[in-house]
């Protein structure tokens, strides 16, 4: 069976997303800093997935090692010494190390090599290249030798792999030595000057190879390899030693497979990376099969025995395996190899080779030999790697990457020196001038780059400081740009981008060359779309932005012609379309910078082209920021043409008409597109586009619709492909614009077109008003006839290019030839149908031809009774005045549907009127759409047209139309930006109406503007049916009302209406107050006055009596004065200021108003203003508002204060920091306010501001507040530290004599409770189980009890009269709390109100009179009438998760109780589902997490949204910020402390008495024993034979058992077998049922407070905290094996079946004995081992266990004793908890006591079991038997405290909130965010970078 732990290491392999195998990685790292024991045993099964053949399981792996190596404490022998890290960091500063001269004098270890003697030339000549691998690499013998054989012999021939030792003879070498090789033939020991020794073992021969010479065997071989490579598989992954883009194998088949297959696994050792789970190898004895045979301690594979005991870095071993794999044949066990390295050299570098007992000297310079040999080998794997991936047209060589990762994380631990010898041996790998290389190989200069790139990324404080270093890396860089490889030439590039500021400076001299390069790259580049585009373009930018680089350029361009601006800047066209945005709008950028360079010549290349192209660019990007830079490039040449008019004109000329048709060219509708004429649109290269096959031109026929094949042909072929072109005209650059060419609404969305023909527009507006009136025919020329195209869309666009020209132009006059038509356009009708909705008339046609036929089919109409349609409908090209059109549409419902429905036989109606109506409402549904498109687009063009009107100036004497025209726009505009040009054209207009002295049409106009923007009731509330609310709060009835609507279809439609009303009124009111500035009130007196008239009215004093009837208009006046001002504040100018802050304390006296409606408006109002003018806004808040906000009188001061706080938080976000001390008290005081209104949005508004203290610290003191207030501020500041820190709370000091000591975090958390009590505050106590959260508890309650008491006796108010206090917990602990508070406060009287109902009902009349009563979660349920009358001061949850479903009646009980303070205590994680921890908190603070509808919008459902698999990147961020802010929200509430945290407090071991009673059963199988044996056993007793004992030892034995269960005793063939069985077949139970066993229900109870077996409340148990290590493990042990099996049947596999367990007794073969304990101790997912006392209690060590269970106990407490020590011994990391289950009032009470007696006495060791009795008087045996009086005067109390604390549960919490130390959110849990690029980011420098931080 394989273990939890086992299941959670797979999912790195089978999880199916990357978010669950990344998940699962997060969750191996989480049990290495939950169980720090467990490095190893958690190293051993993540380390072979980094050998896995897939990818995402290697990167996963890589994940979950760094995890678990961060978690991992650091290794430093010398931590003592004094010596610090930082003085050997000095080194690199002060001693001038260059070479390694301090070192030589130690020798190097075996086999080290040495950055300064590494030899690059033979390596290169010589080396085993590293391929792809899967050809014959596979090797035979290795996977024959164990792990540690095969370790070392793979270490002696690395060198010889390497190419050290001289040519590396790889065929041969098979023949000379077969063993190592291929063939299994055996030989005599060679060693050869390869440095390959030969193993020594015999493995079977392959019959085919038996007996054939050395040259037989050579030739079989060569022939193999042919076969292989021409049977070999073709595969995307190519060999880059071969560098074509032919996909050509390498050596793709396994060489010799037969041979593979004969040779199995032959010893059934498994290999030790070997992920293949073969049936024979069993799964158990795996990880130690070595050991046959006695038992011996586990240990793991990658743990030596010097690191086992800490002599030497704990990770030596892992590397060995690791360097190895570095050079394995196989290209994935190489990345994972690298990977691994990476993980642990970022964490744990500095240990590397350091050893326990030699000096800090010595053991530095071990680790820098260490280092500097790895960085060796990763230099060795540059040289040899030849694997390369083509992604799209990219190389991505993941093994240099990644190698270079390693590097990067290896070079932040090296001295100086060994960078620069790192330095000096990738410099020559890029220059290749000293390498004797017979070609130059481009893979070794990709290596060096690579290299180099993190060196320097990483590095960068060395550039600085040396210059050979900055030289050397510019000369490789120098080299790589000019490199004929592309991706090297990439990666050049990506190297010198971080350091360009540092080259620029440094380096001046430089610079010449490096620009030449990078231009000449750019023109090979050509217009492919290569590898280096997008960093060369990079590189360009960053260099531009430098004025030194622009000197330098310009030096050129005059010294040599070709070196002008005018060849160099074309060079940047072709990839002004490049696929990639960035490079898109890199190119922009440079041209920007261009234009702007002042010089002779430095402008030659503006001229006609780049404005077509950079036009073009306007047409057709859909990237909003690449479209706004392509505008400003636009707007800089044209201006800077314009100097000369004429040249402009001139250069534009040959331009304009094909600019002007595309500009204009129509839109078409969704499904419908109109593609534009492709062949206008010019190339880089002058030449243009070809036709689309199924272009129609837009003016003739009728539109087809395209298909996709429409796409511009091919550009070149590929770069450097030896593929012949195929003649399929693909799309290269331009496939990114074939969506807009085509004009596909669906695909680019019917915004992003307007959007390019607004920008167009622009475009050409501005061209027009700069170019000479002469030449402006061949403009008008399009647009006169565009003003009236049948296209609706291209009329739009004329009318926009007219508007953008108008408001270029300089003279009012210069465009007055377009008024004419414009006037028509808004004054006459418009047409009837536009070209482009065409599609709409079509559709409208085929429904009404469905509605005749539907006539003709089911109604049997003749045909001749029907009217006939036309087949051509309006709007198509060849229609004439008979086409089908809307009105055709309209007479066809109308009146044609009557007269025939009236035609129709009466027999014949009925049957098809259901039918008909069908049909007629569907054509009447299609006509309204129609009528609405077209009414749109009528508005639109209206609209322009206006608009452009107005930009000409012109004001004609009646305005109606204008104003019409753009007003329709304003209030029904879909399109923001068409929107957003109606609205300013208006405000345009009404300064037009302002300057002609016209001041009725403009108060008109704002007037309406101003009622607009009031109309969405979601942000101005209606007055008429809110005016009945005096104290609601209605911020919080809008939430609900927003649900809830009876017609949620017409609500949602008029509530976007309403939305769009606002947007475009709030606009235009914005742009008025733009325009007009600081005269905004004078010019547009209308204006004020709805500011300040009604406000005035209503609030200056009383509330008039017109102001709160409904009927009346005075009321909404006052709102809409509210919501005006809050729509204009942000944008008005400053120096009006003044006149908001005069209205601000009327808005104060609406805040303050008994009418709800005006308390909502004005919060909002105040709000918005606080938030625009702050200091003045918030200084008045505090002064005026928030006094207010405890008034005890008047409920709407407070509400109106609450409301406003609640509001200005949510409208100033962080800029409330300054302010949020203030806040923060008043509204926790309001937290437990009398009005449940104010309850609620209190909580919810502190639940915010909590999340937002921890930040205010640092913040300076807000302007303008007066010194008291400044002081009161410092009071609040120690309150919040509190609130957020425990450690913070003032000391308690705790003022009744509690009966115990209380340990130091006891204490503390006495303070936290005290600090709740004082606020009135409510929390969770969640403390680990054992530290005592019932005694912590039982201080609080008793100190607020006596000083209450005091208070009353001084002052006699009834708020501090005697409240009984009520704990709630469930019944096994009711006895508990009893004997808890009888021990340590004896001086509060309790009631247990418990037991059945006529007990209760005796004591009901006691509740009030006593201190505590306590009770059970279900009499809560049952006698809720009972208690919920009663006030009570603390009400205690007891293992309070119990309330965790809100729906449960035992929940809502509980909820219904009052009670000043209210208190969780719980052990146990809320699990998975957040509802839950919504639920406590609903008792502790209802409304504090919102309401649960809210909550589950806000938390509950982003956070399981981001955990499900499928989850999207957007899902899993939103996923991470809801826990983030719920973490915050409820952190000040919770406490909790983790046993190790406090463990200095604790003991080391910890025991506890868990006691349980009887059954009914087993009382009277006790009862019927005794009397039958109670006589002889008296007699036995007093004669002292030795037959006499065996008896009385039989009946021991007897009731011991009866202890346990039944079922043990009640054997067939005892006397009363028959008669129990028939007893419990008539109650329906069994003997085996646990309820006769109570030892096996208190057993379960037990380990699920313990955390163990919690069944996970989710399907997909990845989520569930607990799932893979339990918080605590247990040993279990019994006397009896009978009693083991029926623990493990009836509890672990019935009622726990989650639980993983293992067992351990007698019938164990002792031989495997210690393989359990070794499994148990190494795998922390079993959860529970179950032992006998008899063979577990001896000799083993079980530290992986912190708790321990006794089911039974030993007459001998030594061994008991024993047994417990198997787990608190050495080693153990823990607090141990010892549990004993005793049977109260039975002889284990008894055997228990004698236990203590005997330690005591400290009596001589008693050996057998029955000699125990030996020592016994008789009257002690005899009171063995019988049942001993429960204690007395308590109600059979079921637990007690044992000699600690008594039980304590143990919880992971609630929202893995509280973890101060070490402990896990649920935010670990969610992973990383991946999305598909998996090398873009796995290679991301920068993100590299920041995981080294």
């Amino acid at each position: 069976m394989a273990s939890r732990l086992d299941r959670l290491v797979t999912l790195l392999e089978t999880g199916s997303t990357q978010l669950i195998r990344n998940t699962a990685a997060t969750q191996l790292a989480d049990v290495q800093k939950a169980h720090p024991e467990e490095l190893f045993n958690l190293l051993t099964r993540v380390v072979p997935y980094l050998r896995h053949k897939s990818w995402d399981t290697r990167i996963a792996a890589a994940k979950a090692l760094g995890g678990i190596v961060d978690n991992a404490e650091k290794y430093d022998p010398n931590a003592g010494d004094g010596f610090t890290k930082d003085e050997a960091k000095k080194e690199e500063n002060d001693l001038p190390i260059k070479k390694e001269e301090l070192v030589d004098d130690v020798p190097l270890a075996e086999g080290q090599l040495s950055l300064e003697s590494l030899d690059i030339v033979s390596v290169l000549r010589w080396g085993k290249e590293l391929l792809r691998g899967g050809g014959k690499e596979v090797d035979y013998v290795l996977s024959q030798l164990d792990p540690v054989q095969r370790l070392a012999h793979q270490k002696r021939t690395l060198p010889g792999r390497l190419g050290l030792l001289g040519e590396y003879l790889d065929d041969d070498m098979d023949i000379d030595m077969p063993v190592v090789r291929q063939n299994g033939a055996t030989t005599p020991k060679i060693s050869t000057s390869n440095g390959h020794a030969n193993g020594n073992q015999v493995p079977s021969t392959p019959v085919e190879e038996a007996g054939l010479s050395a040259r037989q065997l050579n030739q079989l071989k060569r022939k193999r390899k042919r076969e292989a490579q021409s049977s070999g598989a073709k595969n995307r992954l190519v060999d880059l030693s071969i560098r074509r883009s032919s996909t050509m194998d390498s050596s793709a088949d396994t060489t010799m497979s037969d041979i593979v297959d004969e040779t199995p696994n032959t010893n059934g050792i498994n290999e030790y990376f070997s992920l293949e789970r073969t049936s024979e190898v069993d799964e158990d004895s795996k990880v130690i099969s070595e050991f046959k045979g006695p038992a011996l301690p586990i240990k793991s594979e990658l743990e030596t025995d010097e690191e086992a005991d800490g002599a030497e870095w704990p990770y030596e071993r892992l590397c060995d395996f690791l360097k190895v794999d570095l050079f394995d044949p196989q290209w994935e066990t190489r990345h994972g190899a690298a990977m691994g390295l990476r993980e642990i050299f970022r964490v744990h570098g500095a240990g590397a080779g350091r050893v326990r007992g030699k000096s800090r000297v010595e053991n530095d310079i071990l680790n820098r030999r260490y280092l500097d040999d790895l960085a060796c080998r990763l230099c060795c794997v540059f040289m040899l790697d030849r694997f390369g991936d083509y992604v799209s047209d990219t190389v991505v060589a993941p093994i240099r990457e990644t190698v270079g990762q390693t590097l990067g994380a290896l070079l932040i631990h090296l001295p100086a020196s060994t960078v620069y010898a790192v330095h000096r041996i990738l410099y020559r790998m890029v220059m290749q001038e000293d390498l004797q290389l017979s070609k130059s190989g481009w893979a070794i200069c990709h290596g060096g780059m690579i290299g180099l790139r993190y060196l320097v990324a990483v590095r960068n404080d060395l550039l600085l400081r040396d210059s050979d270093l900055i030289d050397g890396v510019i000369r490789a860089v120098m080299k790589g740009l000019g490199d004929f490889d592309d991706d090297v030439r990439s990666v050049s590039a990506a190297t010198l981008i971080p350091i360009a500021r540092e080259f620029v400076n440094l380096r001046p001299e430089a610079l010449d060359g490096l620009i030449n390069i990078v231009w000449g790259c750019l023109s090979n580049l050509g217009d492919d779309l290569s590898a280096s585009t997008g960093q060369i373009m990079d590189l360009l930018a960053k260099l531009c932005s430098f004025p030194e680089v622009l000197e330098a350029m310009k030096k050129n361009a005059a010294k040599d012609s070709n070196q002008s601006f005018a060849l160099l800047v074309p060079r940047l066209y072709p990839f002004l379309r490049h696929t990639i945005t960035s490079v898109r709008s890199a190119v922009l950028r440079a041209l920007m910078t261009f234009v702007n360079i002042e010089g002779e010549g430095t402008r030659d290349w503006l001229n006609g082209k780049i404005l077509r192209l950079i036009y073009q660019n306007i047409l057709v990007e859909r990237n909003q920021d690449t479209l706004n830079l392509s505008l400003q490039v636009w707007s800089a040449l044209v201006r800077h043409l314009a100097k000369d008019p004429e040249d402009l004109a001139e250069q534009f000329a040959a331009h304009v008409d094909a600019l002007m048709q595309l500009t204009l060219h129509p839109i078409g509708v969704s499904r419908h597109p109109i593609p534009m004429n492709a062949t206008l649109f010019q190339k880089p290269s002058g030449n243009t586009y070809s036709l689309p096959a199924n272009f129609v031109p837009t003016t003739t026929s009728r539109q087809l619709s395209p298909v996709a094949s429409s796409e511009p042909p091919a550009k070149k072929p590929r770069r450097k492909s030896t593929k012949t072109v195929e003649t399929i005209p693909t799309t290269s650059s331009h496939d990114v614009d074939g969506h807009m060419m085509q004009g596909d609404v669906d695909l680019v969305g019917m915004e992003i077109l307007i959007r390019s023909r607004i920008s167009a527009a622009k475009a050409m507006g501005l061209i027009m008003s700069l170019v000479p009136t002469t030449v402006l025919e061949a403009y008008d020329g399009s647009i006169v006839p565009g003003l009236s195209s049948a296209y609706s869309s291209t009329q739009l666009t004329a009318a926009l290019i007219v508007d953008e020209y108008a408001k270029n132009c300089t003279s009012k006059t210069q465009a007055a030839r377009f008024v004419d038509p414009l006037q028509k356009i808004i004054e006459s009708d418009r047409p009837l149908h536009y070209r482009d909705l065409v599609s709409y008339t079509q559709l409208v046609r085929a429904q009404c031809a469905q509605l005749l036929n539907t006539f003709r089919d089911v109604g049997k109409v003749s045909q001749s009774k029907l009217p006939i349609l036309a087949v051509v409908v309006q709007g198509e090209p060849e229609a004439g005045p008979d086409a089908f059109s809307i009105v055709t549409a309209d007479k066809c419902v109308n009146e044609d549907f009557e007269r025939l429905k009236k035609a129709m036989a009466p027999g014949q109606r009925l049957i098809a009127t259901q039918a008909l109506t069908e049909a007629r409402e569907s054509v009447v549904e299609v006509i309204t759409n129609a009528k609405d498109v077209k009414d749109q687009r009528d508005i639109r063009i209206k609209a322009a047209a206006a608009s452009a009107l107005v930009a000409m100036k012109v004001s004609p004497k009646k305005p109606t139309h204008i104003i019409k025209g753009m007003m329709d726009s304003v209030k029904k505009e879909e399109n923001v930006e068409l929107q957003q040009r109606s609205a300013a054209s208006i405000a345009k207009l009404v300064e037009l109406f302002a300057e002609g002295g016209r001041a009725g049409p403009a108060q008109k106009v704002v007037s309406n503007l101003a009622k607009f923007s009031c109309i969405d009731t979601s942000e101005t509330p209606e007055f008429a049916p809110n005016a009945v609310f005096t104290s609601n709060i209605l911020s919080l009835r809008k939430e609900e009302d927003r649900r809830d609507h009876p017609d949620a279809a017409k609500f949602a439609r008029e509530a976007k209406e309403a939305r769009i009303i606002r947007r475009g009124a709030k606009e235009a009111l914005e742009q008025l107050s733009q325009i007009f500035g600081a005269d905004l009130l004078d010019k547009v007196p209308t204006l004020k006055s709805i500011m300040e008239d009604a406000l005035q009215h209503a609030f200056a004093g009383e509330l008039p009596l017109d102001c709160k009837d409904p009927e009346q208009s005075a009321g909404q006046a006052a709102i809409d004065g509210m919501s005006v001002l809050r729509a204009l504040t942000p944008t008005l100018s400053t120096k009006l200021y003044p006149f908001v802050i005069h209205l601000l304390p009327l808005v104060i006296k609406a805040l303050h108003s008994e009418l709800s409606v005006f308390r909502y408006m004005a919060a909002k109002c105040l709000a918005t203003v606080c938030s625009v003018i702050t200091v003045e806004g918030m200084t008045m808040l505090v002064e005026k508002v928030l006094p207010s906000i405890s008034n005890p009188v008047d409920l709407n001061f407070r509400q109106g204060a609450i409301e406003a706080v609640y509001h200005l938080i949510h409208v100033m976000g962080d800029n409330i920091l300054p302010y949020v001390i203030f806040l923060i008290v008043p509204v926790l005081g309001r937290m437990s306010d009398s009005d449940n209104d104010v309850r609620l949005i209190a909580t919810t508004t502190f639940a915010t501001l909590v999340k937002l203290v921890p930040l205010e610290a640092g913040i300076p003191d807000p302007p303008g507040l007066s010194q008291e207030l400044l002081k009161g501020r410092d009071r609040e500041r120690t309150f919040i530290a509190q609130l957020l820190d425990p450690h913070k709370v003032e000391p308690f000091h705790i003022p009744v004599a509690i009966k115990a000591e209380l340990r130091s975090y006891q204490q503390e958390g006495v303070n936290w409770l005290n600090f709740l009590n004082k606020y009135h505050l409510h929390g969770i106590l969640c403390d680990d189980m054992g530290l005592g959260k019932t005694l912590q508890t039982l201080c609080i309650v008793a100190s607020d009890h006596h000083l209450r008491a005091e208070e009353f006796a001084k002052t006699g108010a009834p708020d501090v009269r005697r409240l009984p206090s009520l704990i709630v917990c469930p019944p096994t602990l009711s006895g508990h709390w009893q004997q808890e508070i009888n021990t340590y406060a004896p001086f509060l009287t309790c009631t247990a109100y418990v037991g059945p109902p006529a007990d209760r009902a005796r004591l009901r009349d006691q509740l009030g009179k006593t201190d505590i009563v306590i009770t059970s979660y279900d009499i809560c349920r049952n006698d809720a009438d009972v208690l919920i009358p009663y006030n009570w001061n603390y009400l205690v949850l007891d293992e309070g998760h119990l309330i965790k479903n809100p729906r449960a009646k035992v929940t809502i009980a509980v909820k219904r109780l009052l009670s000043n303070h209210r208190l969780i205590l719980s052990g146990t994680p809320i699990q998975n589902n957040v509802l839950e921890l919504w639920s406590l908190f609903d008792f502790l603070m209802p409304g504090f997490l919102g309401a649960e509808k809210v909550f589950l919008d806000r938390f509950a459902k982003p956070i399981a949204a981001s955990r499900f698999s499928k989850s999207s990147s957007k899902e899993q961020e939103a996923g991470a910020l809801a826990i983030e802010a719920l973490h915050k929200q409820v952190l000040p509430f919770l406490l909790r402390r983790l046993k190790e945290e406090v463990l200095d407090d604790l003991p080391p071991k910890i025991l506890q008495n868990y006691y349980c009673d009887l059954s009914d059963l087993q009382k009277k199988l006790f009862e019927d024993f005794t009397k039958k044996e109670g006589k002889t056993l008296a007699e036995k007793a007093s004669s002292g034979d030795k037959e006499a004992k065996q008896h009385i030892f039989q009946a021991l034995q007897y009731m011991r058992k009866l202890c346990n269960s039944p079922a043990l005793v009640m054997k067939e063939g005892h006397k009363m077998y028959e008669e129990t069985q028939r007893l419990l077949a008539k109650q329906g139970t069994s003997l085996r049922d646990p309820v006769h066993a109570p030892k096996l229900t208190a057993l379960r109870d037990l380990l699920v407070d313990c955390g163990i077996g919690t069944e996970p409340s989710s399907e997909n148990d990845l989520t569930t905290e607990t799932s893979y290590v339990s918080p605590h493990r247990a040993l279990i042990f019994c006397q009896m094996k009978e009693m083991l099996d029926m623990v493990q049947n009836d509890v672990l596999k019935k009622m726990l079946p989650s639980v993983q367990y293992l067992r351990m007794d007698g019938s164990v073969d002792a031989s495997k004995r210690q393989d359990i304990v070794n499994k148990f101790n190494s795998d922390p997912s079993y959860d529970v081992l179950l032992l006998t006392t008899s063979v577990g209690g001896l000799g083993l060590n079980l530290t992986g266990a912190d708790t321990v269970i006794f089911v039974e106990h030993d007459w001998n407490p030594q061994k008991d004793l024993q047994a417990m020590d198997r787990a608190h011994r050495i080693g153990q990391k823990k607090v141990v908890n010892v549990y004993r289950l005793i049977t109260r009032g039975t002889l284990e009470e008894k055997i228990m006591s004698l236990q203590r007696f005997k330690i005591d006495v400290a009596s001589t060791v008693v050996n057998q079991q029955n000699a125990g009795l030996g020592t016994m008087e008789t009257d002690q045996i005899l009171d063995l038997f019988n049942l001993g009086e429960t204690a007395d005067g308590i109600d059979k109390p079921t637990l007690n405290g044992g000699e600690s604390l008594g039980r304590e549960e143990d919880m992971v919490d609630a929202t893995g909130e509280v973890r101060e130390k070490g402990k896990r959110g649920w935010l670990d849990e969610i992973g990383e965010l991946w999305d598909d690029k998996q090398y873009e980011e796995s290679f991301d420098l920068e993100g590299f970078l920041k995981s080294m931080k």
